[in-house]
This record gives structure tokens, C-alpha cells and sequence, in this order.
């Protein structure tokens, strides 16, 4: 599908995760958007992730979390996908340990997109076929594959 194709990068998606805790993770997760002309300031998008995630898990359960952050200074919509084999502690309704973490940024001024985007986010990680798949997932073409046919 041709969103996901817009928004979603080779290079934004993290196969082998290393950090184990949800905060780290956002750090190491987030560094992929480091030098992309996305992000105004990497350091203030990393605190309206924290903050947004002190608010409430974005822990949605069977092992994803989808931490956001809709604010003035992301001027393009941006996914980075992580993969954990290890499973992260991320507080999730269900308890569960995480191992697909979809992080989502998107400009104040889109708030029907970011809402539109999480809820199709929601939906396609709810399969589980599609998270499984994901799971194994070797590499980032595989990852952005699977976006592609299960989205």
C-alpha cells in the first residue's frame, strides 16, 4: 500500500533491537531520524515521545507498542519500525512483553492523518500473522514487505 511506501524507510526500521526498556528504546529507536529533514529537533521530537509516553503506555498489547508524537516541529508524517527478539518491558495493557515497536510521528496541522494512521497501525499489528511474520523478519526489506502485502 503506497502509505506506508511514503512513510516508511529502509532505513527506519531497526530489525535487532538492543535497548530492553521502553525509554531506552524511544532513544535508540528514534536516533534513525536523527539526520532526516523530517525532524526539526531529534532531541525535542525523543522528549514529546517520553512525555507522551508518561501520559499512558502506548503499549496496546500482543506485544506491540506504538509510541507517537503529533507536534508542530515533525513537518512530514514518519514511521520507524523495531523489532525486539528479546521482548521489552513497556508497561502494555496485557502485561505482555513488546517486540514490535511502531513509532509514529506526525505535524500538529494533520491531526485526521496521525488519527487515521494510528488506527491503520492498530489494525494491520493486530494480525497475527502479520506480527509473527514481523517478528522473524531478517532484514528491513522483509519488514517493509510485510508493511506493503499486510497493509
Amino acid at each position: 500500500m503506497d502509505k506506508w511506501d511514503r512513510i516508511l524507510r529502509k532505513d527506519n526500521v531497526v530489525v535487532d533491537l538492543q535497548s530492553r526498556r521502553k525509554f531506552d528504546v524511544l532513544r535508540e529507536l528514534s536516533a534513525v531520524f536523527d539526520n532526516d529533514d523530517a525532524i526539526e529537533d531529534p532531541k525535542q521530537f525523543l522528549a514529546d515521545l517520553i512525555r507522551r509516553e508518561q501520559q499512558g503506555s502506548t503499549g496496546i498489547g500482543k506485544g506491540v507498542a506504538v509510541p507517537h508524537a503529533h507536534e508542530d516541529s515533525i513537518l512530514r508524517q514518519i514511521l520507524a519500525i523495531g523489532i525486539s527478539r528479546e521482548g521489552i518491558d513497556f508497561d502494555s495493557a496485557d502485561d505482555a512483553p513488546v517486540h514490535i515497536v511502531a513509532l509514529l510521528g506526525t505535524p500538529r496541522k494533520h491531526q485526521k492523518q496521525h488519527m487515521e494512521l494510528l488506527a491503520e497501525l492498530s489494525r494491520l499489528l493486530q494480525q497475527d500473522q502479520v506480527r509473527d511474520d514481523l517478528v522473524a523478519a531478517a532484514s528491513a526489506a522483509d519488514v517493509l514487505a510485510i508493511f506493503k502485502s499486510g497493509g
